[in-house]
């Protein structure tokens, strides 16, 4: 099992982790603790605390030094991240090209700091389309009642297109490595 598989299986575990809105808390207790951990507090957008729960998990389980070289380079701001692993000498990233354990970054706009995180979990054959899981969003298709809160859900991507829910722009892909 690579990396990448690690990280996709870790953040189908969460699919379905709620807030307690607005961005006030989870109802899970374990997975409120994870994501404090990140740093995050109430009421900030939770979805790069999400990315950085899941990657932290792996990489403790599959290489913790990696994981401490990552956890120098997260950031709960989902723009910054990008920029921080993209100037990392040594860690992959890429505006194209989808990989299973990756973490995405939207863009809102020309915006360069407002947008949203997620994590490939699977990428079709043509390289094109790929699937996320990601924190503080709704379904794709959700036409429920927002009372509840947001989710960990899964989303459908394709490369070069505005995020299916959101409308944002594809910024990069932080490979795992």
């Amino acid at each position: 099992m690579t990396i990448g598989d690690t990280i996709a299986r870790i953040a189908q575990s969460y699919n379905g982790q709620e807030e307690i809105q607005p961005n006030q808390g989870f109802k899970d207790p374990a997975y409120a603790a994870k994501i404090a951990a990140t740093g995050w507090v109430k009421p900030d957008p939770w979805c790069a605390a999400a990315a950085i729960v899941v990657w932290t998990q792996a990489y403790a389980e599959v290489n913790p030094a990696l994981g401490l070289k990552a956890k120098h380079l997260y950031s709960l701001n989902s723009q910054q991240m990008a920029r921080n692993f993209h100037a990392d000498p040594v860690w992959p990233t890429s505006t194209t090209v989808p990989m299973v354990g990756s973490i995405v970054v939207f863009g809102d706009g020309d915006s360069t700091t407002t947008g949203h995180t997620g994590v490939v979990v699977a990428v079709d054959p043509d390289g094109i389309t790929y699937y996320t899981e990601e924190g503080n969003t709704v379904p794709d298709g959700f036409k429920g009642d927002l009372r509840e809160g947001f989710i960990v859900a899964t989303h459908t991507h394709k490369v070069g297109m505005p995020h299916s829910v959101t409308g944002l722009n594809l910024i990069r892909f932080v490979h795992p490595m």
